[in-house]
């Protein structure tokens, strides 16, 4: 059955619980709960009821309401003092972590502090470093003073370091201030533990911020330090650098008052030796002139001497028919007997003064100048055709030369027929006016040059005490032999209003001449063109201090070469040391090993003019200095010649080349010399004997010794000084010119730590005064290292091509770090053979030593 629901909402259902009696007496609600189920039954009881199940019911939701905010409220004091109890016990921990992290940031500024300390105290060294390290290779186009230009350079690279470290400092502070945006240096351990407390539970990232900023601010220190100790440097450079200016201001006015002063000299130099040029010319002009009187190529033949021109009128005809009956005999000969060959006759001899038999023959000999005849005595009679080829400077073909000869009596003089070896053509000279003299001038080509010099008076010729005299010889056909001297100087002189003279002259011996020619400009590689096909030139340097010297022979003209080219050391810089010390000397230096040719090893001198043939060989611009193998030019050999026959002057008839009677005033008388004495007073000579020397027995160990510059399978060319000394050992330090001297065919190479090149620049560098000599010497004496020949070709920085001009500058700027760079390339290979680190450190050090002790830094 369905509940019923009634108007106040409940089903009727009465529930009963137990609690305490409601007021107004416990049977009065008895009853009415008894019966308040029956609406029908009860009476007003369901009114009552509703209200108090009302009243009964809010006041449950009352207390129920009370009862849970009671609740709430122990709840939520329960919570609150679990919260409180939380956030204490937060922030105890929160206080250990700030403790722990106050603790941590103690030590690590400790540690850090620590750490920049030991950078500060190395503060210099590295700073050092970072200044080689900054540096660059210097340019070649500074206009600037190398040395002004090393310091600008180095206060540039300090400048750039500045600059730089600026930079980084900038930064540094901005990066030290991101932690509290203060000098962490300045700020304490509360400070820290105030601004660490601000990140909360980012603690770790906060001292992870603080130790990068502490960190930037100790290195903002070292680079303020840095900064500081940079700029003080700069500004000493850049004092150092105005200090140096004025310096070199100074300097370079006294250099170029010295330039001045040297450039004067060279002129005054060079003008010096043209006039003396000049004044050789004119004396070597002035001893082959000859004054000819002009009558005198009337009377018939004539002798030129050194003084004087000696005519007479019986011996000037006894000279012309002497010649004229040698050219009959001749051409009997030839029209009798067939020609097999040149033949000649001698025609006379002519003897010098007497009185003069202190002299040498040679000497003798050098008096006789040559001979004059008239032309038709050799055949040749049209004078408007000789005159014709004299305009013209032309030659004219003649049957029979003469050739003046030395002998012992005096000068043969021989008359030949030409054709075969004896040239038959004549020079035709013509005399030309001189109006600044007034007379006929004639040069006569050949050499030497010889100057005819024709006066129009009569004056007479001084004749000596004792007048030389004229020994007419037999006319006898003699056969030219083969390897006699065929220099023959002739001419045939035309002067205007005088009949046509044929002139023949002595020659000086084979061999001799005067030098000629300019010479050639010598380039850089002057020298090193000696070794090649062409040769070398002879440099114009030596052509002014050569030219017109006379020389006797090419022995002598070899040694004034070479003594000449030693005063010029720029022009063989490029030579070896000891072709240097040759030609210092005087002496010929060595050629190539590979160019020798039997004994011949040094370089020569090759001649394109040929002395056997008539010619001057000594023309500087057609000579060469070759290597013996060379097949330029010929040699300086003087040919093997022989005399031509002359029959005894006993033959003959001696004729006097003036009037008889004069010879009555005797010979000069020499002076008498006392005889000598043959008993001297006092004890008898007991002689004087050498006094016994006793000399040490040769050390074993200096039985391998050589001389330098020759390899010990060469034949020596002389014995020499020889250099001697123990072995040179590996790694062994020492002066190249000691060390040099005692490594031979050791396997060592003596190597220059740094490179030569590069002391060569460092000395320009730095002593420009040095001259080119001083500077040698000194490279000789710089120090080495003896290492093996193959750690020296493989691993050496400085081998052969691998020097380049920006190594060896970078090498002279800085030596002592050369000498650091240059071993270390070596030392991978030292190690290879066989060295310990701790024989190259000491190695090493004993260059450095050694540097310093010679001042090289």
């Amino acid at each position: 059955m369905a509940k019923q629901t009634l108007n106040d909402g409940s089903d009727g259902t009465v529930v009963i619980r137990p609690g305490r009696p409601a007021p107004g007496g416990g049977s009065g609600g008895g009853y009415g709960g008894g019966f308040g189920g029956n609406r029908v039954g009860a009476t007003g009881g369901p009114k009552r009821s509703a209200k108090g199940m009302e009243k009964r019911r809010r006041a449950t939701l009352q207390r129920q309401a009370e009862e849970a905010k009671a609740a709430a409220k122990a709840k939520a004091d329960a919570a609150k003092a679990k919260a409180v109890a939380a956030a204490k016990a937060k922030d105890q921990a929160r206080q250990q972590v700030l403790a722990t992290m106050v603790q941590r940031h103690t030590s690590a500024r400790a540690e850090v502090d620590r750490h920049f300390a030991n950078k500060k105290q190395q503060l210099d060294a590295s700073l050092q470093k970072e200044i080689s390290a900054a540096r660059r290779p210097p340019t070649s186009n500074s206009t600037e003073r190398w040395h002004l230009y090393t310091i600008t350079k180095e206060k540039n690279e300090i400048d750039g370091l500045i600059a730089r470290k600026t930079t980084e400092l900038n930064a540094k502070n901005s990066a030290a201030r991101v932690f509290d945006g203060q000098d962490p240096l300045i700020r304490s351990a509360n400070d820290y533990r105030t601004r660490l407390a601000q990140f909360g539970a980012a603690a770790e990232e906060g001292h992870r911020l603080w130790e990068q900023a502490y960190t930037a601010a100790q290195e903002a220190q070292i680079l303020s330090a840095q900064i500081k100790a940079l700029t003080e440097k700069s500004n000493a450079l850049a004092r150092h650098h105005a200090e140096q200016t004025v310096v070199w201001r100074e300097r370079e006015v006294v250099w170029e008052r010295q330039r001045q002063y040297a450039e004067q000299r060279a002129e005054r130099i060079r003008f010096k030796q043209q006039v003396d040029e000049s004044i050789r010319l004119e004396r070597f002009r002035q001893v082959h002139t000859l004054s000819v009187p002009a009558l005198s190529m009337t009377a018939g033949g004539m002798v030129l001497t050194r003084d004087a021109v000696f005519v007479g009128q019986q011996a000037a005809a006894v000279l012309e028919q002497a010649v004229a009956a040698s050219v009959e005999t001749l051409k009997d000969y030839g029209r009798i007997l067939a020609r097999t060959g040149p033949v000649f006759v001698t025609a006379m001899v002519y003897s010098p003064e007497l009185g003069n038999g202190e002299l040498t023959p040679e000497q003798r000999s050098r008096l006789f100048q040559g001979v004059g005849v008239p032309a038709q005595a050799l055949g040749v009679t049209d004078s408007p055709a000789l005159r014709s080829i004299a305009d013209a400077g032309g030659s004219v073909e003649v049957a029979y030369r003469l050739k003046p000869q030395a002998v012992t009596e005096g000068t043969a003089l021989h008359v030949a027929n030409t054709g075969n070896m004896i040239a038959t053509h004549v020079p035709v000279v013509s005399a030309v006016f001189d109006p600044l003299t007034g007379l006929y001038n004639a040069e006569v080509p050949g050499s030497p040059t010889r100057h005819l010099q024709f006066t129009a008076d009569a004056a007479s010729q001084a004749m000596p005490a004792s007048p030389p005299v004229l020994t007419a010889m037999a006319p006898q056909v003699v056969t030219l032999p083969a390897g006699v001297d065929l220099r023959i100087q002739d001419c045939i002189v035309c002067v205007p209003g005088l009949p046509p003279t044929y002139f023949s002259f002595d020659l000086p011996p084979l061999g001799s001449g005067i030098v000629t020619g300019a010479g050639k400009p010598a380039a850089n590689d002057w020298w090193n063109t000696a070794s090649r096909a062409q040769g070398a030139a002879i440099p114009e340097q030596l052509g002014h201090q050569l030219r017109a010297r006379e020389i006797k022979s090419f022995s002598a003209f070899d040694q004034a070469v070479w003594q000449t080219l030693a005063e010029h050391p720029t022009l063989f810089s490029n030579a070896d040391e000891v072709n240097q010390k040759r030609i210092e000397r005087g002496f010929a230096p060595y050629a190539p090993k590979s160019t020798w040719v039997g004994e011949r090893r040094q370089f020569e001198l090759r001649y394109q003019e040929r002395a056997e043939l008539g010619e001057n060989p000594f023309n500087l611009d057609r000579i060469s200095i070759t290597t013996p193998n060379s097949l330029l030019g010929t040699p300086g050999i003087v040919p093997a010649v022989i005399p031509w026959p002359a029959a005894p002057v006993g033959d003959g008839t001696r004729t006097p080349l003036v009037p008889p009677g004069i010879e009555l005033l005797g010979p000069t008388t020499l002076p008498s010399a006392p005889p000598l004495s043959q008993v001297y007073p006092g004890n008898p000579v007991i002689p004087v004997l050498p006094e016994n020397q006793t000399f040490p027995a040769i050390d074993p160990v200096q039985g391998g010794a050589s001389i330098p510059g020759y390899p010990g399978d060469m034949e020596l060319p002389s014995p020499g000084l020889v250099f001697v000394g123990p072995p040179v050992e590996p790694l062994e330090v020492g002066p190249y010119n000691e060390l040099s001297g005692r490594s031979r065919g050791d396997g060592l190479d003596i190597d220059h730590i740094p490179s030569r090149k590069a002391l060569e620049i460092h000395m320009g560098m730095h002593y420009e005064n040095m001259s080119t000599s001083e500077i040698r010497d000194a490279i000789r004496r710089a120090p080495c290292i003896a290492i093996p020949s193959s750690v020296h070709q493989k691993f050496s920085e400085t081998y052969g091509g691998r020097n380049s001009v920006e190594k060896s500058m970078n090498d002279a700027a800085d030596l002592e770090a050369a000498v650091n760079s240059n071993l270390a390339a070596l030392k991978p290979g030292l190690v290879e053979s066989g060295a310990s680190e701790s024989d190259i450190d000491a190695a090493q050090k004993l260059l450095h030593d050694l540097h310093k002790n010679q001042g090289w830094y």
